[in-house]
């Protein structure tokens, strides 16, 4: 590969200089204030059951702590390109199998004590070994983590690994000594420290006195506060009772928008994650793949899409969006709506009388979870399924189907569709073979060599032919089946400047401040 191409890729150099989180930050209302204000409390309502305060695990609740209490050693600007965080600047080996980071000196957990390279190595076993770790197997793209100094580490590579920079992104650097801690309190080198937690009410943060970042943040306080469902989200934007929401619902959006001048409503684009439908390779009658083509066939994408979504995001049959180079437009519709073939294929299955199942879903754990739910048995009853749809709250249902893969299909999300093509089959568990803990449990030494092969070059071409390979691998399988985009409904008060946040939605409070 020439220079060029790896060189743009990579990023080569020193990066300084730049502001953080940059990926989202609007103001939709034109303000007189240009110098951002100090002070006061910022309050964002979320409908979702914070459980810990895991940075890597895919637990409810991340979004709105996680980029608050931690930081990653790098993170992506809008454009993709890598911007310093707790790596002030950084070199790629000439090879491209190693990357060497200079971190910034001086930086302080919450604890007081004092960040080192040894913080690097330990949050890297630990993203590779735990099982509550959602980005598992992108992580262990990395050979080796070295320390040769206090504040250098140098990951090394088997190969030139195209996903470098996403797993910096990606890596929250947590603290050894209290992680055990974390169902109670979280100890990160992010913006904001935890002053108090009500379980099941809210997260009382107050500004770090001691953060790194030079006049950061502007806040004194930041408050996550959880409201008990989607209605309620609405009515406290609108009635002012918080600041924002995080996670507004389509219907909710779609009225709010343009509708009051003194609030915001975006939808992030692109979008964050895709809605799936899951299903367990393991268990009866969908260890047959004419089973689960059918339940491909029965979705009517469209109308979810229209309906629920509010025709904000497209339907899709595949597993990459068109935003992303390992978008195949003319395998889009492949396993589409077509209740015809559903019917055949579970006759060829010997099921032409249909059957039993359950289907699991937690609508507090996502917006369109429940309703996706409600849609797939629907539909599934045209083609004789008769699906028990069983709503949970989020931990039950994290324990079901991420711990122990006890379920038979499950309304879903999978994310990471905004990093590279590679690292989202690499991290999101939704592609994660039953080997490496995928909840889907499909196994397939095929699957997990395309895997494997799509992230050991750059070469842009070869990568784009293999994951050709996997999409058409995933449509034959059909071991998780894509529905529809989901991008993230935001609301908040036009007094809010500088709300930002990042590619999988994680709100970055470091940059906001209220103008009132």
């Amino acid at each position: 590969m020439g220079k060029m191409r790896r060189r743009d890729f990579l990023k080569l150099g020193v990066a300084s200089g730049a502001s953080l989180f940059a990926v989202r930050a609007r103001a939709a209302v034109p303000t007189q204030a240009t110098t951002p204000k100090r002070g006061g409390t910022l309050t964002i309502g979320q409908n979702k059951t914070l459980t810990d305060f895991n940075p890597l695990s895919p637990s409810a609740g991340r979004n709105l702590y996680s980029r608050a209490i931690y930081n990653t050693l790098t993170h992506h600007d809008a454009q993709l390109n890598p911007q310093p965080e707790l790596a002030e600047r950084w070199e790629v080996a000439p090879d491209g199998r190693s990357i060497s980071l200079k971190l910034r000196e001086g930086v302080k957990f919450h604890s007081g004590r004092e960040f080192t390279s040894e913080d690097v190595k330990f949050t890297w076993e630990f993203g590779t070994t735990d099982p509550s770790v959602m980005n598992r197997m992108i992580f262990k793209t990395v050979a080796s983590v070295e320390t040769p100094s206090k504040y250098v580490v140098t990951l090394k590579f088997p190969t030139p690994n195209p996903a470098v920079f996403d797993i910096l992104d990606l890596l929250p650097i947590i603290d050894k000594e209290t992680y055990k801690d974390w169902a109670k309190v979280g100890i990160g080198t992010g913006p904001f420290k935890i002053d108090k937690y009500v379980p099941n009410d809210r997260v009382e943060m107050v500004a770090f006195k001691d953060y790194w970042e030079p006049g950061k943040p502007y806040l004194d306080k930041y408050v996550s506060l959880q409201i008990p469902d989607s209605p309620a989200l609405a009515i406290s934007l609108e009635s002012g009772a918080v600041d924002g929401v995080h996670d507004l619902s389509y219907v909710d959006a779609a009225r709010l928008r343009g509708a009051n001048p003194k609030l915001v409503v975006e939808i992030a684009k692109p979008a964050w994650a895709v809605m799936d439908l899951a299903i367990n390779c393991k268990v009866e009658p969908f260890t047959n793949k004419k089973v689960r083509q059918a339940m491909a066939c029965a979705i009517d994408r469209e109308r979810f899409a229209k309906t629920v979504m509010q025709g904000l995001v497209r339907p899709t049959t595949l597993m990459w969006l068109p935003h992303t180079w390992a978008y195949f437009p003319d395998l889009e519709g492949k396993n589409g709506y077509n209740l015809d073939r559903a019917k055949a294929l579970l006759k060829e299955a010997g099921l032409e009388k249909g059957f039993e199942t359950e289907l699991i879903t937690s609508s507090k754990r996502g917006t369109p979870y429940g309703a996706l739910a409600e849609m797939l048995g629907a539909d599934l009853k045209k083609i004789g399924v008769n699906a028990k749809i069983v709503d949970m709250d989020p931990a039950m249902y994290d324990n079901r189907l991420t711990t122990r893969r006890e379920y038979q299909m499950a309304s879903h999300a999978y994310g990471r569709v905004t990093h590279d093509p590679g690292t989202m089959v690499n991290a999101a568990i939704a592609w994660y073979s039953e080997k490496e803990g995928g909840w889907t449990r499909f196994d397939s030494e095929e699957y997990d060599r395309l895997r494997k092969e799509m992230q050991s070059t750059l070469d842009r071409e070869r990568r784009k032919v293999t994951a050709r390979k996997i999409q058409e691998l995933a449509l034959e399988e059909c071991f998780t089946i894509p529905v529809c985009e989901w991008a993230m409904a935001w609301g908040y008060g036009s007094h809010v400047k500088g709300f930002a946040y990042d590619l999988v939605m994680q709100l970055s409070p470091s940059n906001i401040w209220l103008d009132k």
